[in-house]
C-alpha cells in the first residue's frame, strides 16, 4: 500500500433489495438506465425513482435490483454534513408504490464513481453501449487507482459508498446493524493484472 489516504467501503448486508414500479422500469430503460450493463448512464443528473416497496429493508443501505441504483437514509448521509453532499454526491427521490415520498431515503449517486477491486476470480468486460467498466473480483478488497482528491466520499460499482478515512470518523455505524464494511487500501499496482481502469 502507499502512503497517504485510507478509504472505508459502507454497503449493505441486505439479500432484500428492491423492485422498481414495471412502468417506471420501462421509462428509465429509454432514458438513464444503460441496457448493455443495466446501470445509470453516465450523466451528471440524480435520479428519481419508484419502488414497488413500501419501504426499503435493512437501513441506511440499500438498491433498487436490476439498475443499480443506490438507495440509503437522508439520516445517515446528514452526518457527513450538507457541503460534503452537495458536492460530492446526487440525490434523487425515493417514490413508493403509491408515488408519495419514501419517507428519509432517497436515492443516490457519485461525483465519481470508483471499482472496489480484488485479486482472485476477476471478470471484466467494457460496455459497448456506454464503456463503463463492468468489474467483478474476490479476494482481499482494495481501490486502484487513489480516487480523486477534490472529493471526500464516491459511489462504489458495488452499490454502496467509499468514504475517505477523516469522513468515515463522522458516522455512527454502531447504530446500524445492517451495514457492511472494508478498509480499502491503494497498493502501488492492481493485483488483478488489469491496469488503472479509468
Amino acid at each position: 500500500m502507499t502512503k497517504g489516504e485510507t478509504y472505508y467501503h459502507l454497503y449493505s448486508a441486505t439479500m432484500d433489495p428492491c423492485s422498481m414500479v414495471n412502468d417506471e422500469y420501462e421509462k428509465a430503460r429509454l432514458t438513464w438506465l444503460c441496457v448493455g450493463c443495466m446501470t445509470p448512464k453516465n450523466i451528471a443528473v440524480p435520479i428519481d425513482a419508484q419502488i414497488e416497496e413500501k419501504l426499503p429493508a435493512d437501513p441506511p443501505l440499500n438498491f433498487i435490483n436490476g439498475c443499480g441504483l443506490g438507495l440509503v437514509r437522508a439520516s445517515f448521509l446528514a452526518a457527513l454534513g450538507p457541503a460534503v453532499i452537495s458536492r460530492d454526491l446526487l440525490i434523487g427521490r425515493l417514490l413508493g408504490p403509491d408515488g408519495a415520498l419514501v419517507d428519509d431515503w432517497v436515492t443516490f449517486r457519485g461525483r465519481y464513481r470508483v471499482l472496489v477491486r480484488g485479486s482472485k476470480n476477476i471478470s471484466y468486460r467494457r460496455c459497448t453501449d456506454c464503456g463503463r467498466h463492468v468489474y467483478f473480483a474476490m479476494g482481499k478488497r482494495y481501490l486502484y487507482p487513489q480516487p480523486p482528491d477534490d472529493a471526500e466520499v464516491f459511489e462504489s460499482d458495488l452499490l454502496g459508498l467509499v468514504v475517505r478515512g477523516d469522513v468515515f470518523s463522522r458516522l455512527a455505524l454502531a447504530t446500524w446493524p445492517k451495514i457492511q464494511l472494508d478498509k480499502l487500501g491503494v497498493p502501488t499496482a492492481p493485483k488483478d493484472s488489469l491496469g488503472p481502469l479509468l
